[in-house]
């Protein structure tokens, strides 16, 4: 946990994990926080000879622990604190076509809710579902189903994936309960981006229809938003309690909206919305650019400094909220819509800052634990390798859980070692917060959605962030 709140004393974010040496009851009592035991057996089949599932997985998923980036490196290395196993023993379990990665890694959602259970319940937690995409830089074209991707921050393509995240908040914590990749450019005179000669040399990896990971594979042409009605449907199916699913404005359109309430009712959407889309108020018929003009005063919200405008009405047979809001005087408009006509516009706003919690995932996730940075031509290790990072973070978030706020009676008293130097997530957001006071200030017109997506993104960069700099930590939750 964190030892100051003062996000200028930047000693807890300096360096990397500490290299300890890890013994394997150790290792064993950490992974069975989360039932790895239970786990473990329904994926035992897939190694009937050699090392066994367990022993690989295990290995693998304390590889930042103590300090190893990579197979490569825990195999070459003379001073791992690891058993040596050949490389060759690691890729062929994460290559393995049958095993069913979207499964292991909801086992660990499974018994992480379970555990989460134990502590006290956030008061009046809300619990949230959050759809976001992030870019996964790659440097090989011969990699399986690669594409250029295109940052709408830096305005600029690259190779790589693009990675959809379903996130779950329970109120209190973070936890990454599914996943996709995709491809873009599929349609585009030139194929992915590359050229027929580049998309030859790409390798080809035999699959067998039937198997889960040629399904896997498929998701790669197939658009986002229909694999995220399949997340969340998936989630309903688990029985997982969903109050609010957050979007921000890639993802949030009417027929969408429509999708997901009809897989559950009881769950509401509230997301930022683009579209200049025609309001119907029952006598009266408006597009979404000439409520921002009209010149009715608009409210003002004291507690965020937001100024607004609030409708209830239709939008092609949808019944919403719709806040039409900007920040300060010299905001930017910004459209926020939700399913639920009874919320206010403070609370409106308080649930849909939750959305931030997946953008500070996705920092922690790659800095912490290389999320996406995996080489392999291979696109089935692909997603193994993204599977085990996410794990690698649930197993850290009940630890770190479980230091920042209580203990349970004698359950962890074996697991002392403090393998993680330092938390990011609370300072990452006060540093934000003063950002923004700032540039509310300075610029006349600010995009909120994209700026602070940039910031979380490049928070080191800024001056706020060293010594001579005097900010003191402000609650932003």
């Amino acid at each position: 946990m964190l030892q100051h709140e003062d996000i200028t004393k930047v000693q807890e974010l300096e360096g990397k994990f500490d290299k300890v040496w890890i013994s394997s009851e150790y290792l064993q009592a950490h992974l069975n926080i989360l039932g790895f035991n239970k786990i473990k057996r329904q994926f035992s089949w897939c190694k009937q000879a050699g090392y066994s599932f367990e022993s690989l997985i295990a290995t693998l998923l304390i590889l930042p622990l103590i300090g190893v980036h990579s197979i490569y490196e825990l195999t070459t290395s003379k001073d791992t604190g690891v058993s040596k196993r050949g490389k060759d023993s690691y890729y062929r379990i994460l290559a393995n076509q049958k095993i069913n990665w979207r499964a292991f890694l909801a086992q660990f959602v499974k018994q992480y809710l379970l555990k989460d259970e134990l502590f006290t319940p956030a008061t009046d937690a809300t619990r949230c579902l959050i759809f976001d995409d992030t870019d996964l830089s790659k440097t090989g074209k011969t990699m399986e189903g690669i594409s250029k991707i295109y940052n709408h921050v830096s305005k600029t393509y690259y190779l790589g994936f693009k990675l959809l995240v379903a996130g779950y908040w329970n109120g209190s914590v973070f936890i990454p309960v599914d996943f996709s990749l995709h491809r873009e450019s599929k349609n585009s005179k030139l194929k992915y981006g590359l050229t027929a000669k580049q998309r030859k040399a790409q390798k080809k990896t035999p699959r067998c229809s039937k198997t889960v990971a040629a399904k896997r594979y498929m998701e790669l042409n197939k658009k986002k938003t229909d694999l995220l009605v399949q997340m969340f449907s998936r989630v309903v199916k688990r029985k997982i309690p969903v109050d609010y699913i957050l979007m921000d404005t890639w993802f949030t359109s009417v027929s969408l909206l429509k999708k997901l309430r009809g897989i559950c009712g009881k769950t509401h959407i509230i997301g930022m919305y683009k579209y200049n889309s025609k309001i119907d108020f029952g006598l009266d018929v408006k597009t979404i650019s000439q409520l921002k003009k009209q010149k009715i005063k608009p409210k003002r919200c004291r507690k965020f400094n937001y100024y607004y405008h609030h409708y209830i009405a239709e939008i092609d047979g949808l019944k919403v909220a719709v806040f039409i809001s900007k920040r300060g005087r010299n905001g930017k408009w910004h459209t926020l819509i939700t399913t639920d006509t009874k919320l206010k516009f403070v609370k409106a706003i308080e649930i849909y800052s939750i959305r931030w919690s997946i953008e500070v995932f996705f920092k922690e996730a790659k800095q912490l634990f290389g999320l996406g940075k995996c080489q392999s031509t291979n696109f089935d290790v692909q997603i193994a390798q993204i599977t085990l990072t996410m794990t690698q973070y649930l197993l850290t978030s009940i630890r770190y859980r479980m230091e920042a706020y209580e203990t349970i009676g004698g359950l962890f008293k074996d697991l002392k070692q403090d393998y993680v130097e330092y938390k990011l997530n609370i300072r990452i957001l006060a540093v934000v917060c003063l950002i923004m006071d700032v540039l509310e200030k300075l610029v006349e017109s600010i995009d909120i959605e994209q700026i602070t997506s940039k910031i979380i993104a490049n928070i080191e960069d800024f001056g706020f962030m060293v010594n001579t700099h005097k900010f003191k930590y402000q609650d932003v939750t």
